[in-house]
């Protein structure tokens, strides 16, 4: 019995000028939970359907004239670093009626009803870029951006005479100087891909995959020690290393009952699906053998 396995690719935006605003995700992210990208409450379903936010610390890098957002994902920042400052923002979340819920990795998740109508952008959308673009803004209520923009600003002054960035800035390290909001919505905002809906298994080293696969009940693996002719079928893969992996799993196609489909965003959703029989030569044409996609003839 064949196997399917899907492959995720991560995607950046192709920016439609016609709209009134950018996608409050990349393209792969949407893809996963909907365009709602109502991540606090998929990394922690409520029953109460209530609204849910993420919050996560990141780093400012000014330019001459603009500053640009890096992840702490990208700096190998202690986790332990991390919770102590964000235990100093959460005294001030408290005051602003933002309960803390949980945190996976460098992801906080609060219950925060007041900015359901905030319109605000992923970390992964923002980061290396102008933060001017992506600033939360507001739809419905007004003054609730500006009113976020305060809470930051306390933030970034209390960490900024923060004994633990004093301590990074001595070492020569970056400070953790600020925080980015973004995932705002309740439960029922959320659109799961069918390939997450259906799936079996997920493979990924995505933080926040671990959360969605435990709310949902589907074992997870990371990318360590992978034989991949053993996945059973709908494994989700999402893997930020799965070019080390293609050609591995490209072999396994060949000699087992795998189908693979790869889902990308070159503009718009694109899956293709890959199968062995589609590169077996026949009898008559035993020379004449199609081989499977390398990885960068499949990103071409």
């Amino acid at each position: 019995m064949t196997r399917q396995i899907s492959i995720l690719l991560s995607g950046e935006d192709q920016f439609d000028h016609a709209l009134e605003r950018a996608p409050k995700a990349l393209p792969h992210e949407r893809y996963l939970i909907g365009d709602s990208f109502a991540l606090g409450s998929a990394l922690h379903q409520n029953p109460n359907d209530q609204v849910q936010l993420c919050i996560e610390p990141v780093h400012l890098h000014a330019t001459r004239d603009h500053l640009v957002l890096l992840p702490l994902s990208e700096l190998a920042i202690p986790q332990n670093e991390v919770t102590v400052l964000m235990e100093e923002a959460n005294t001030i979340f408290d005051e602003e009626g933002m309960t803390p819920i949980s945190n996976n990795g460098h992801t906080w998740v609060y219950a925060a009803s007041d900015y359901a109508s905030l319109y605000t952008h992923s970390v992964a959308q923002a980061k290396g870029r102008n933060i001017d673009w992506w600033l939360p803004k507001d739809t419905v209520v007004p003054g609730l951006a500006k009113r976020w923009r305060k809470i930051q600003n306390e933030i970034q002054m209390r960490w900024h005479i923060h004994p633990m960035n004093e301590a990074r800035e001595a070492q020569g390290l970056p400070r953790i100087n600020s925080v980015w909001i973004y995932g705002i919505g309740k439960a029922n905002d959320i659109t799961y891909s069918p390939e997450l809906t259906n799936a079996s298994q997920v493979i990924s080293d995505h933080p926040w995959m671990t959360s969605i696969a435990a709310q949902r009940g589907i074992p997870l693996l990371n990318s360590e020690s992978l034989q991949w002719e053993q996945q059973p079928s709908n494994t989700l893969v999402w893997l930020e290393g799965m070019h080390k992996e293609w050609p591995r799993l490209m072999q396994a196609m060949l000699e087992s009952d795998l189908e693979i489909t790869v889902i990308d965003f070159p503009g718009s959703i694109r899956k293709r699906t890959l199968r062995a029989k589609d590169y077996q030569s026949s009898a008559w044409k035993f020379w004449h053998k199609k081989q499977p996609p390398t990885w960068d003839e499949l990103k071409a």
